[in-house]
Order: C-alpha cells, then structure tokens, then sequence
C-alpha cells in the first residue's frame, strides 16, 4: 500500500511516500512561508523523482491539527483534491500524536507543545508502554498554567519529555515548574510526513472518503468568532 503524507499544519513543512511502513521518501523543511507556495511543486517533485504520480498512491495522510489554521487548510484542500479526483481516500492523523511520535519508545511521558496563541497552548501527553502509544491526555487548547496539576503529577512518577515548536515559547515556563523536566532536541520538534505516514498506516482501516475530513482546530478561527460576535 503506497501512502503519501503530507504536514502543513506548522511554519515547517514534510512530504514523504511509504510503502507500507517503509519510507520510500522524505523532504521537511524547517520553515516554508506559504504553504501553497511549495506545497503541489514539491509533491510532483518528490513523487516523479520515485518514477511514481499520484496515480500510484493507495492512501493519503495529513496532519490535520490542531495547528496553523491556515496551515491546516492549504493542506487539508490539497489532500481532498488528489484523493477526490483519484477515487481514493484520506486518513487524518493528530499532529500532537506525530509529534509525539519523533521519541517513540520513549520512557518518559511524552508531552507534545504548539503555541496556541493568547496565552495557550495545544498539547497532549502520551505514554509507551510495551512499544505501542498511548494517550493519557486527549489534544486540547489549555493555559500551560492550568496544565501544570497533571504534569506535576505526571513528574512524580517519570520524568517528563516536551517536544514541539511551542517551546519556542514556553520551554522557560516548563523548566522553571517541573524539577526533571527534559528538553527534546530542536531538530526533532517538527512533525515528520514519515511519521504521519506510519501512523496512517496503522489506522488505514479508519480511511474516509475526502469529503469527510475535517481540520482538528479546537479553537474558532479569528474569523468564525468575529462572525458569532456579529451575530450576536
């Protein structure tokens, strides 16, 4: 089964072809601009380097949030379209999980970290346990200060791991309240199409027609809530 996977929901950017749960491909950029400007370009590029089109994926994967609204859609479209027109269908994969993902097999608790915004922060915590992920927390929109009862907790028994783009921002905040809390390195903050890919592969049984995926935003765009405050 052949999947392409793409990440836009960042300022970085990935695209990767599988096999299965063999990586054919990968290209990540640490930064991009806009994501429609490289996105298509890059896919044909990466695609015919393979000997490969489109036509030739079984699947396709996007991280679909939460993450950069505008990230989110410019990827989210592109994937609809491909898959729409080829007959085939999208899986969506969390990008906290993907993220999460960069220290698989990890012993500590993983705590992934998007700036948010307006004193936020998207994140979740996950756990392995006998090389398999789990969720101990579920993607959420939350201040980091109301998060602390549970890292706090989470640190007595392990220690913590935060990984993500948002300690950009909030790695001072997290050091100076978790006694043994542990930075990941930077260059694995970023989510990986590779590991989209994988993580598709593994829920392809969830595949959808293109018409049902939707971004995982967990925060009303500036434009919704400018609406609703109209409406009202």
């Amino acid at each position: 089964m052949k999947i392409l996977a793409l990440d836009t929901s960042s300022i970085s950017g990935s695209i990767a072809v599988l096999d299965g749960k063999t990586l054919l491909a990968e290209v990540t950029f640490g930064s991009v601009g806009a994501h429609s400007d490289w996105l298509l370009k890059n896919i044909d590029t990466l695609l015919s380097g393979l000997g490969l089109t489109a036509k030739d994926m079984d699947l396709f994967a996007i991280a679909s949030g939460p993450g950069s609204f505008t990230g989110l859609r410019v990827g989210i479209s592109a994937v609809k379209g491909l898959a729409w027109s080829l007959g085939k269908k999208v899986v969506g994969v969390s990008t906290l999980k993907a993220i999460a993902l960069n220290l698989r097999y990890s012993n500590m608790t993983v705590c992934p970290v998007l700036d948010a915004r307006k004193s936020e922060v998207y994140t979740a915590l996950y756990r392995y346990v006998n090389d398999t992920i789990y969720s101990i927390l579920d993607d959420c929109l939350i201040a980091p200060e109301r998060l602390m009862p549970m890292l706090v907790e989470e640190a007595l028994a392990k220690p913590v791991v935060f990984i993500g783009p948002g300690l950009k921002a909030y790695e001072g905040f997290f050091r100076s309240r978790i006694a043994n809390a542990v930075i990941a390195p930077e260059p694995l903050w970023h989510p990986r199409a590779s590991v989209i890919g994988l993580l598709a592969s593994d829920s392809a049984h969830l595949a959808v027609e293109p018409d049902l995926l939707s971004p995982l935003y967990l925060r009303k765009s500036e434009a919704e809530t400018k609406a609703g405050l109209e409406k009202g």
